[in-house]
This record gives structure tokens, sequence and C-alpha cells, in this order.
């Protein structure tokens, strides 16, 4: 599967989802500059004390509500930083061609949870479902009284599916 395949999924399951919300770095490098060459990969960071992060079962329980076509996306709208960035007509027509294609529902597997920032972590979620293989993507998910996605995401993956 494709990434457009895994933004139209999670499009047609939020309408808003959340797609890749990695981190680019950009730094320039002068001839004087020395190379730096990475020594571990992937281990994790020491967090901080105190840090709170998101588990997996409350990762899931978002995305699962957004993806559920027996809720208005009216009724939705906690699940999304600053609510559904679309109009909710649109978005639960989406949701229900969805459902009727048997595009749903999708599975999440969440994975390499860290700190993004304060009240803030990003998350490895690895969506698969009837018409999707398993695709790793990264999600921002906000704190706001309860873990909810990231608007940035959002509109991220909206982006995505309106250009394809």
């Amino acid at each position: 599967m494709t990434v457009k395949s895994l933004a139209t999924g999670i499009a047609a399951v939020a309408a808003i989802g959340a797609a890749a919300a990695g981190v680019t770095c950009i730094a320039s490098v002068t001839g004087a500059s020395p190379q730096v060459q990475p020594v571990v990969f992937g281990a994790p960071l020491p967090q901080a004390p105190g840090v709170d992060l998101p588990t997996p079962d409350q990762l899931v329980s978002v995305l699962n509500t957004l993806q559920d076509p027996s809720v208005s996306f009216a009724s939705k709208g906690n699940l999304v930083e600053g609510g559904i960035p679309v109009p909710v007509g649109i978005a639960d027509h989406e949701l229900q061609k969805a459902a009727s294609a048997g595009s749903l529902p999708l599975t999440f597997n969440i994975s390499n949870i860290v700190p993004a920032g304060p009240g803030a972590a990003t998350a490895t979620i690895t969506a698969s479902g009837p018409r999707l293989a398993p695709t790793p993507e990264y999600l921002t998910f906000v704190d706001q009284g309860g873990w909810k996605l990231s608007h940035d995401s959002a509109m991220t993956l909206i982006s995505a599916v309106r250009s394809h």
C-alpha cells in the first residue's frame, strides 16, 4: 500500500485523520563542519520526570471513535485539537462511503510513543484494514483534558487526500 492509500483510508475513517507528522531537519554544512555519524538508531531517550504520555489504549480509543460510522462527527469534535477541521456533513458522508465500500474497520497498532513538547506526544501508528495493508505513519496527539489528534496532523492528511 502507498502513503496515498493510508491517507485515503484514514481520511475515510476520520475524514480528518492524521498523516505523517514527522520531523524534518534542514541544516547547512560547510567545508569546515565536521561530519557527524549517528551511533544508535531507535534507542528510547530518557524521559523527564513527570512527563505524562498517552497509553496505546488511549490513542487507539481516539482513532476507533473517529472511525465509528454509527457516531456523527458532530459528536467527535473533542477528538481533534480545535475540532473537526472540515464540515461535519462532508466528514459523515466520507465515513459512510468508506463503511459501505468495505474499507472499515481499520485496526491500529501503536508503538514508539515519545514526548513531542509540553502536553504532546508522537507515536508510530500502523493502520491495517480490509483494503489497507499494514502501513506505519507518525501521528501527533495533544493532551487537552484528554488525548486528541493534533490539528496539524489532521490538516496534513486532509491535504494529502485532496491532492490525490
